[in-house]
């Protein structure tokens, strides 16, 4: 009996066991990559509120940098979903290629940045510099490491897009086993190793992050079948500014996000340090549920992203729907943790009782958006698959702007204070989520890439080389 390739087998199996397929292992992966950040949270809790403060706050300016990636890596994941869905591997190998140039050079410009900017950032997001000191030290050691993790996310995105998604699962688990055995060790000095602080909770991710990218690395070089690579290829070039014209709205949505959560630190940064901190632990608390809706996303964006190549549009919509609804069953269950449990996810971070006083509350305040957060972001991740970014990243532009100058004003409304925060982020996911939902239902995105991926005939791009 004739083995039904991969890719084919995407294109014809029913959408919901298709989908529960990839988006298992993406969820696994999505889990460990949060898994850094709480080991590192975790693992500092014994230096204090400060030392807590410091790490996950940090992670709103990672975003900024994972973000940037973007600027290539959504390009990549609707320009290989699709071409592979038509059967043109080899001009996606070129894609690949050419993204994976990019992200490097990319993460070693913020590596720079980092070592100059880390203090001025925290000094910017914590004025009353209650964390600046920690913060400082820990964020310029992780930025270092930015060319590994910025090069291994386009990997990943690749394999991801090609329909293999337990190879980078497994990746993944091989990168947090090794953080979660370095860390101690190098945060509070065990055997031979020095005593670093949160310093060496971020030595040990970079160390992990390096060992993620020697793994893509191997894969590269044996040639795996999920691992499209090309130097040239027939047909219409496939270029560098083709990418970023996908991916620099989905950029500018991740780098607002960002800016918008380094704002809420800096509103709350009057209030004290147990306000600082519930910003940063709340978010990590509420990642739980983003990277349950964002793994059906991105799988969804590989069936849509393939389906569209196809010439099967009847497809890509069955499999927005079926995200959807995924999307707003799990959502619900996670309301109720979030109601019911608040205080014993909390307890996982801190023991500080000022910390726990405003953050059950401010927790159960979240609870109430995140089945809106749960859909948008199903949505919005899945039809990036199409490559239609621009109108998204309007909606997201829109509302970033308008909660950096909220976030200083509504705290102060009644005397609200952080919990004025947690108000702002529900009520402004709420009516987001409505715009991004309302947008899809349009349809629009059925037309995919269709125009910039034409076969033979296309000019070449700027940039485009074999």
């Amino acid at each position: 009996m004739a083995v039904v390739p991969l890719d084919q087998r995407l294109l014809e199996a029913p959408v919901p066991r298709t989908l529960l397929r990839l988006a298992l292992p993406v969820l696994a992966s999505q889990a460990l990559r949060l898994a850094y950040q709480w080991v590192d949270a975790m693992w500092v809790k014994g230096l204090g509120v400060q030392a807590t403060a410091a790490v996950t706050t940090s992670v709103f300016v990672l975003w900024t940098v994972y973000s940037l990636n973007d600027v290539f890596g959504a390009g990549l994941s609707a320009y290989v979903s699709q071409l592979i869905g038509a059967g043109e591997r080899a001009r996606a190998g070129v894609a690949v290629r050419k993204a994976l140039i990019a992200s490097f050079l990319m993460g070693c410009a913020c590596a720079l940045l980092g070592l100059v900017a880390a203090r001025p950032i925290f000094l910017l997001m914590d004025p009353a510099g209650t964390v600046v000191e920690s913060g400082t030290a820990y964020l310029r050691i992780v930025l270092l490491g930015a060319p590994l993790v910025l090069a291994a996310m386009t990997c990943e995105i690749a394999m991801r897009a090609a329909g293999d998604t337990r190879t980078p699962f497994l990746v993944d688990l091989l990168s947090i086993a090794l953080n979660v055995v370095l860390a101690p060790f190098l945060i509070y000095g065990w055997g031979p190793a020095p005593r670093l602080g949160v310093a060496g909770a971020a030595l040990a991710t970079v160390i992990s992050q390096g060992a993620m990218l020697l793994c893509y690395a191997l894969l590269a070089w044996r040639r795996h079948a999920s691992f499209p690579l090309a130097r040239r290829a027939p047909g219409a070039p496939v270029g560098i500014m083709g990418l970023a014209r996908v991916g620099v709205p989905a950029a500018l949505i991740g780098a607002l996000f960002s800016a918008v959560y380094m704002s809420f630190v800096r509103a709350a940064s009057p209030l004290g340090q147990a306000a600082v901190a519930i910003i940063g632990v709340a978010n990590r608390i509420e990642a739980i549920q983003f990277i349950l809706s964002v793994s059906i996303g991105f799988a969804g964006a590989t069936l849509l992203g393939q389906a569209l190549g196809a010439g099967k549009p009847e497809r890509a919509l069955d499999v927005l729907r079926t995200a959807q609804r995924w999307a707003v069953a799990i959502s619900s269950v996670m309301t109720l943790v979030l109601l019911l449990a608040a205080g014993l996810l909390l307890a996982m971070f801190t023991s500080d009782p000022a910390l726990l006083a405003v953050g059950v509350p401010y927790l159960r305040v979240l609870a109430l958006t995140v089945v809106a957060t749960g859909i948008e972001i199903a949505t919005a991740e899945s039809v990036i698959g199409s490559g239609h970014t621009r109108e998204i990243s309007v909606i997201y532009t829109v509302f970033s702007i308008a909660r950096i100058p909220l976030a200083f004003m509504v705290p102060r409304w009644g005397g609200a204070g952080v919990m004025g925060i947690a108000w702002l982020i529900t009520t402004t996911c709420i009516l987001r989520a409505a715009c991004i939902v309302g947008w899809a239902a349009r349809g629009t995105w059925q037309r995919g890439l269709s125009h910039e991926l034409r076969r033979g005939t296309a000019a070449p791009e700027a940039g485009a080389t074999g």
